[in-house]
């Protein structure tokens, strides 16, 4: 019998699984995700591929056991910082799936307190992304953080697009006081945009932090 290699084995799970989603092998997708080491780039590919295809493609008895499978999968993995990310690619692929138990569970009012101390506005966070009616229900934790990295890098994009236009030395000449007035004019847009994509990012990051 030819000994196995595992390590070409495991190049393959995200392959594997894709193949057996769409075959809509299921457990076997899901056996091959149990088996292996989670990492942050085949597995977590590998998993993103399975949520999906579940999602999507499963109704009845089936679907909930998918989705305790799913579960099982993301609670089991012992990498805090990846356990996290999965709970958050499920949201950012637009899954149905319940992970809220691998992520920290804020309320509405807690969401409001943390935007506060970014200075972001709830009008603002009420236009990108979905909040409950009451302040004292739980909020979305994966599908707010995921909106509020699009956001941040839709600033960070703009920021970017408005420095196109600048001359190299446009900050030299603002310093030396001989920058023109559309000059200063992009360089406080690029700097807004830019502000803006920091304190987006930083909520975000609040939001993984352990609720106290």
């Amino acid at each position: 019998m030819t000994p196995q290699n595992p390590a070409v084995d495991y190049t393959r799970i995200s392959d594997d699984a894709a193949i057996l989603c769409r075959r809509r092998d299921f457990p076997r997708a899901v056996n091959i995700l149990q088996r292996r080491d989670p990492d942050r780039r085949r597995w977590r590919q590998a998993f993103r591929s399975l949520a999906v295809a579940g999602d999507r493609g499963l109704e009845g008895t089936r679907r909930r056991w998918f989705e305790g499978a799913i579960q099982e999968l993301v609670l089991g993995v012992p990498d805090g910082g990846l356990r996290t990310e999965l709970a958050l690619d499920a949201a950012e692929y637009d899954t149905t799936w319940d992970l809220a138990e691998a992520l920290p569970c804020w309320s509405a009012r807690d969401l409001w307190s943390l935007a506060d101390s970014v200075q972001l506005p709830m009008s603002y966070l009420a236009q990108v992304t979905t909040l409950p009616r009451s302040i004292r229900e739980s909020i979305h934790t994966a599908r707010v953080v995921v909106d509020c990295r699009r956001t941040a890098e839709a600033h960070r994009a703009l920021a970017l697009e408005l420095s196109q236009g600048l001359s190299p030395t446009a900050m030299i000449d603002e310093v030396r006081g001989c920058a023109d007035e559309a000059t200063l004019a992009t360089l406080g847009g690029v700097r807004s945009q830019q502000d803006a994509a920091r304190r987006w990012r930083e909520l975000a990051h609040r939001l993984l932090a352990p609720a106290g």
